[in-house]
């Protein structure tokens, strides 16, 4: 492979900072703009827990990516390198791997459930190795990769489910696997775009699965709740009932549908119909719409007569009908899962920002809905701490207990399911990390 010439080949050093291993850093590739944080790692005496400090960010508009997918790889290459090199001049550190969040690739997930004979001894993590094993024998991913496995209860005797039966004495156990896969071409052009970037990926992770580990708490997961990102190009969703993953799964419309729409419906430039999506857009319904006239230009028109006046409740009429369709492919998705993990709603990503939102998604899904702002974490600035950042946040977070939700990251369901000797290997590996 030929020499890659970096786009800022003077960093600075490391600045007296502790040793990389110390640092993590978190990559989110949206189809709008990239966004990367870097945090310190602080291991404290007496405290099981590692916490983690913000130290820098680094924010640059997207150019190459488009529903999440790299269809232009030295653009999205270059917007990467600005946005990483923002993070790294103010923090003093360099950037070598980072956690990716996953939003393209149409990321699809199957819950896979086998009962396993224990014959009254206690469960041991071998038995829980097998389980997952034999649940996964006869997946075929096909052409997709395996992206992520998570553990998704366990039932002893036909009892409740568990996240952990280790240790209780049973008869039968049964467990559910959940796997994550996706399209193969948009995850290797993703990888080798970050590799043209000269960073290297060590961790991934689906858009709503971060988001909920920046906006949830442990109640709300163990009760029962939906996460619901708005990306621009999709809208991207995970369930969560008694502390684990029941499904996630993706809507193909986000908040580029609405300004397209916007910019359609009153005939103007797509940068002006975005401006007043964020500006002066809402769902509220047309009851409720004010009386403004808003001014805005004409698509392809100069001159005095470049201008329309638009009354602001026109606006709304447009916007209103696309969130109404995003919410019914939503509730049209999630019909199956239990009512607890339908019943509570929280929204993030930069669509979750339309004003009068969460009155609507109440009323259209009968449930309680909130928007989910970052929990607090040290040295976040304000203006990456509200639902448009959730993703690179919970990104961040996950860094620091990787297992913690028994994710591993696999790129080749092939070589994973290959040999049963080879994946039971990487199964006891992967329950020894996370229980």
């Amino acid at each position: 492979m030929s020499a890659i010439v970096p786009l800022f080949p003077q960093r600075p050093d490391n600045g007296g900072r502790p040793a990389q291993a110390d640092i993590v850093a978190a990559l989110d590739i949206g189809s709008t703009q990239i966004a990367c944080l870097i945090g310190e790692v602080r291991r404290r005496r007496g405290q099981p827990q590692a916490a983690l400090d913000i130290i820098s960010h680094g924010v640059y508009a997207t150019r190459g990516v488009k529903a999440g997918v790299i269809v232009d790889p030295a653009a999205a290459e270059h917007c990467i390198r600005l946005a990483v090199d923002k993070a790294e001049r103010t923090s003093g550190v360099k950037v070598e791997e980072v956690w990716v969040n996953l939003s393209g690739g149409a990321p699809h997930t199957q819950t896979l459930e086998a009962t396993l004979d224990v014959h009254g001894e206690a469960v041991k993590r071998e038995h829980l190795a097998a389980l997952s094993g034999k649940a996964l024998s006869g997946f075929n991913s096909g052409s997709r990769l395996v992206v992520q496995v998570a553990p998704a209860g366990f039932s002893l005797d036909g009892g409740p489910w568990i996240a952990d039966p280790e240790g209780l004495v049973a008869d039968r156990i049964t467990g559910r696997v959940n796997v994550v896969t996706m399209a193969r071409g948009p995850l290797r052009n993703l990888e080798q775009t970050l590799e043209a970037a000269q960073l290297k990926v060590c961790g991934l992770m689906v858009a709503p699965l971060a988001a909920a580990e920046a906006v949830l708490a442990e109640d709300e997961r163990e009760l029962g709740v939906t996460v619901v990102d708005i990306g621009a190009a999709q809208t991207s969703w995970a369930a969560f009932r008694e502390g684990m993953l029941l499904e996630a799964g993706v809507i193909p419309l986000g908040g580029h549908h609405v300004t397209q729409d916007i910019a359609a419906g009153l005939s103007t430039p797509i940068a002006e119909a975005e401006r007043l999506k964020t500006l002066q857009g809402s769902v509220l319904p047309a009851s409720m719409a004010a009386d403004e006239i808003l001014s805005i230009p004409v698509l392809g028109e100069q001159g005095p007569g470049g201008w329309q006046q638009v009354a602001r409740s026109t606006l709304q009429a447009i916007i209103r009908p696309r969130m109404e369709e995003i919410f019914e492919l939503l509730q049209q998705a999630i019909a199956h899962l239990p009512a607890a993990a339908r019943q509570r709603v929280v929204l993030t990503g930069g669509g979750a920002q339309l004003t009068g939102l969460v009155d609507m998604v109440e009323e259209q899904l009968g449930a309680r809905v909130r928007i989910g702002a970052v929990r607090t974490v040290s040295g976040l600035p304000p203006v990456l701490s509200g639902p448009a950042h959730a993703v690179v946040s919970g990104l961040l977070m996950s860094a620091l207990r990787p297992d913690a939700q028994g994710f591993t990251f696999v790129h080749e369901a092939g070589r994973m399911l290959e040999a049963s000797g080879g994946y039971l290997g990487r199964m006891k590996k992967w329950f020894r990390e996370s229980f």
